[in-house]
């Protein structure tokens, strides 16, 4: 299951049980173990916890530029995979906002962008 966002916010899931949060790839609450996950709104706000610069593997590709790939912990409290857009911070506790664009590749990362410190 991926993330999922819309024009206005992004939403992540919610036990409907205890009410734990959850990044959008969980199957099953690591809090009380039910599968009753339901959408929930989130920040979109977060710090980048890791990331890495993957270089395009076809030299000859029309998009030849690097992607930025990170995981970041959202301010309410699941980590994520996703891109990071722009410029890269210079401290890895960088804030992050999700970007909502439209992508041309629907592969399922949010787009953050860095906030202005």
């Amino acid at each position: 299951m991926a993330p999922h966002a819309t024009q206005n916010c992004m939403t992540i899931l919610r036990c409907g049980s205890c009410t734990t949060l959850h990044a959008p790839e969980t199957a099953r609450c690591s809090s009380c173990g039910g599968a009753n996950l339901e959408s929930a709104h989130c920040s979109g706000t977060g710090s980048i916890v890791s990331w890495k610069v993957v270089e395009p593997l076809d030299v000859g590709a029309q998009d030849d530029s690097s992607v930025t790939l990170a995981i970041v912990e959202l301010d309410d409290g699941p980590w994520l995979y996703s891109k990071i857009e722009g410029s890269f911070p210079e401290c890895a506790e960088a804030r992050v906002r999700v970007a909502f664009r439209s992508t041309v590749c629907d592969d399922g990362f949010p787009v953050f962008g860095v906030c202005a410190a």
